[in-house]
């Protein structure tokens, strides 16, 4: 019996759809979401809540580790197709902060949003933010990852609490049936 092997998607054909479409609603949208009474106090909050998470992770190392692991031995988590974690609100909430999308992948087989110093986006999906591997555990103390995730939970909550808003305003503005803005993965 002979199967049929279907096409896989392309990762980048489909993260320049989802980039196309948060595009296209910060430019008629964006200008109400800065000015909304609830996501407007929020957006400050997330980033600094990023920066945060930036300090611990660097204090402890686990971006020099990243590096090592991506750049000098040529393995890392951030491959080709894991852009597509990024939803649509995730990409909108990047434009509402000031975020300029890459045109292209810059680095070859990795994640779009990777550049030669790392990830080019400020808003990032939790599987970007959360990302401890074998590493990192064997390499950074309990109590330090135990502190880690302490401080990225301020920046995950926020994360979903304004992507939840986001998404309500965009349903009452425009109709609840913009289900693809949460869908992650290829299909």
């Amino acid at each position: 019996m002979r199967y049929i092997r279907l096409p896989r998607p392309d990762p980048t054909k489909l993260i320049e759809e989802k980039i196309a479409l948060a595009e296209e609603l910060f430019e008629v949208w964006g200008p109400g979401l800065k000015e909304d009474p609830e996501i407007a106090p929020l957006l400050p909050l997330y980033k600094k809540a990023v920066e945060a998470s930036n300090k611990a992770m660097e204090e402890a190392g686990t971006f020099k580790e990243c590096f090592v692991c991506t750049v000098e031995e040529g393995k890392g988590c951030c491959k080709i197709g894991l852009e597509n974690e990024c939803t649509v609100l995730i990409l909108l909430l990047n434009l509402l902060l000031g975020v300029k999308f890459p045109k292209e992948r810059e680095v070859p087989g990795r994640c779009f949003f990777v550049g030669p110093l790392g990830c080019k986006i400020l808003a990032r999906p939790m599987l970007c933010r959360d990302y401890f591997c074998l590493r990192h555990y064997k390499k950074v103390p309990e109590e330090v990852m135990a502190h880690i995730t302490q401080v990225l939970h301020e920046e995950l909550m926020l994360l979903h609490q304004i992507t939840r808003l986001i998404r309500h305003r965009l349903e009452s503005w425009i109709g609840d049936f913009l289900m693809e803005l949460d869908l992650t993965g290829y299909t």
